[in-house]
Order: C-alpha cells, then structure tokens, then sequence
C-alpha cells in the first residue's frame, strides 16, 4: 500500500508540505526571523495552513518576531528525520538509477547511498559513482550485514517490482520509494511512495492543453 493518508494522526499532505517548507528555508538567510505571513506570500499557502501543519509537533517561533529561520530548518529536518544519516540502496542500475545515484541531494550527509543492485551480467561487478554494483540476489546478504538500510529505491521493471518488494520486506527494510509502474501490495507497517513518471506526464499534458485551450 501507499503511505496512509495518515499516519499517527499526522496528515500525509502535512508531510508533503513540510519538505516544501525546507526547500524553501534552504534559500533564505538562517539567522534571519520570518513570520508565516511572509513565508505564506512565498509558499503560496495560506499563514494558518503553516501555523496549523507545525503545530502537529510542538510550538515554534517567537510571538511578534516569528520563527528564526535556522532553528525552524532544523526543526523540521528533525521532524523529517534527516537531521540525521539515513542509509539507502537502489535496486536497478539502468538510466534511471544512474541517474539517481549521481544526483546531488542524495550526496548530503542526510542521504547516504551504500548499495546499488542489478540483474544484468554486464553490468554485476562494476562500478557506478564509486559504489559497486551487486546481483539482487544479494540484498538479503547485503542487508543482514548492515546495521540498518532506511530506504530502499526500485527503479526497476513493472515485471519484478513486486517481487523485489517482497524480497526488500522480508529483508527487513521499513520504506520504499518506487518507481516502477504498479502499486505495491506491502504489510501496513511498510511505508511506500509510488512515483510513476508517465502518470505526471499525463497530468501535466493534460495542464498544457488547457492552457493552450484557454489561449
């Protein structure tokens, strides 16, 4: 299944929200004070949306100053839970992998990619971006020798996500981020995020042609 619509009481559109809160404070001043009025005018929300979705977690800010913008990132990044180091591995080593493991945000300290897996024999034993690249018949090997691996990414097959789900969840992995077309049937405990790139391209071809309807 998907990540609930809630979980814990906690929206999972609050969630969402958060991480567009961090982006945004990435871009400002840390020492500087920002009130939800202004962060508001810049997110394209409404001031009691922010005030309500940070209240979920406690009281923040100084009341006629707002909140220092470098102790609300860390905040949230605590909420979030990427004030810390969360291990990750990638099973799937074609273009969208690749691209994955070379993108820059998963090399901050919070994001830490430790494995990468693959079935293809030309590709088993080499290197991508200084990780080698394991057969996936490894990743229960691979994973009882790790302490922990926080997230798992699939950008594999339709054919095989299922299965390699099965096998990511009997390994003991907690959160998977999904690429591949279908819905993965995994127990509730299990967090998944589906992205499925040719549904957002519908989405957005959709957008586009009523813009150019309503030229």
């Amino acid at each position: 299944m998907i990540i609930k619509e809630k979980r814990n009481g906690i929206s999972s559109r609050v969630i969402e929200r958060l991480t567009k809160y961090l982006r945004c404070l990435e871009n400002l001043s840390p020492e500087d004070y920002i009130s939800s009025e202004e962060l508001a005018v810049k997110m394209g929300f409404t001031a009691a949306q922010i005030r309500k979705d940070l209240s979920n977690f406690g009281e923040f800010g100084i009341r006629g100053k707002g909140y220092q913008i470098r102790t609300l990132y860390s905040d949230i990044e605590r909420i979030l839970g990427v004030h810390k180091t969360n291990n990750i591995i990638v099973i799937g080593a074609g273009r969208l992998g690749g691209a994955l493991v070379s993108e820059p945000e998963f090399t901050k300290e919070s994001f830490n990619i430790i494995g990468v897996f693959d079935n293809s024999d030309t590709k088993i034993g080499t290197e991508m971006k200084g990780i080698k690249i394991r057969d996936v018949k490894e990743i229960p090997y691979f994973l009882q020798s790790k302490d922990r691996v926080d997230v798992a990414i699939l950008t594999v097959p339709k054919k095989v996500a299922q299965q390699m789900a099965v096998v990511l969840v009997e390994s003991g992995v907690k959160s998977i981020l999904n690429f591949a077309p279908i819905n993965l049937e995994v127990p509730d405990h299990i967090a998944v995020q589906n992205i499925d790139l040719y549904a957002k391209l519908q989405e957005l071809n959709y957008w586009k042609e009523q813009l150019i309807n309503n030229d």
